[in-house]
């Protein structure tokens, strides 16, 4: 297999593409082999040469999504202290950002109904541990009713999340929306308290 030029993409890059593509149309438990090649372009020994099965090319895709400065940093943003409206009011600014939107669109998809409960598993730790290492706060250390609190609040955000996509989707998106939501600062809320049980 040769390699690809400085200004083309490499066979895992149009694989993990292809992977996000399907998800839109097709659910992750649907999605095969001869999908990722068919619609990449690729054959069946370049799929094998790189992954050894769908999940392992899914872990590589959502490990690249979650690679991206801009998502731990829009994650970490979700929660910043409760009374602080400047950061509140700059959700809906930073909504309409392609690069945010390609994000939490690939988030959504995820945890969306072509997703699974692994994936969703797998997006939620990675959000909780992504707030704990933002408020200091070790992942061994939290309780049974920390650690369910925890997982409300990334339920909570996934579902805000959710909502914004459909918006967006439905073209009914009013950035405003967010900053008079309540959900940004209860999720706030609950995560802080997780330094203080």
């Amino acid at each position: 297999m040769g390699r690809p030029k400085a200004d083309e993409q490499g066979a895992p890059e149009k694989m993990q593409q292809t992977f996000w593509r399907l998800m839109e149309v097709k659910s992750y438990a649907q999605i095969t082999v001869s999908d990722i090649t068919r619609e990449s372009g690729l054959n069946r020994s370049a799929f094998y040469y790189h992954y050894t099965s769908i999940p392992e090319l899914a872990d590589d895709a959502i490990a690249a999504l979650y690679a991206k400065s801009n998502v731990a940093a829009f994650i970490v943003h979700l929660i910043r202290q409760p009374d602080d409206v400047d950061a509140i009011s700059d959700y809906g600014k930073r909504l309409t950002d392609p690069e945010y939107l390609d994000c939490i669109h690939k988030l959504m998809l995820i945890a969306g109904p072509h997703g699974s409960a692994g994936l969703v598993r797998q997006l939620k730790s990675f959000v909780i541990d992504i707030w704990l290492s933002s408020i200091g706060v070790p992942p061994e250390s939290l309780s049974p009713v920390q650690r369910i609190t925890a997982e409300f609040a990334a339920s909570g955000i996934l579902g805000m999340l959710s909502s914004v996509q459909g918006m967006l989707e439905s073209k009914t998106f009013d950035p405003d929306w967010i900053s008079q939501s309540p959900v940004p600062r209860t999720v706030s809320q609950l995560v802080h308290s997780l330094k203080e049980q």
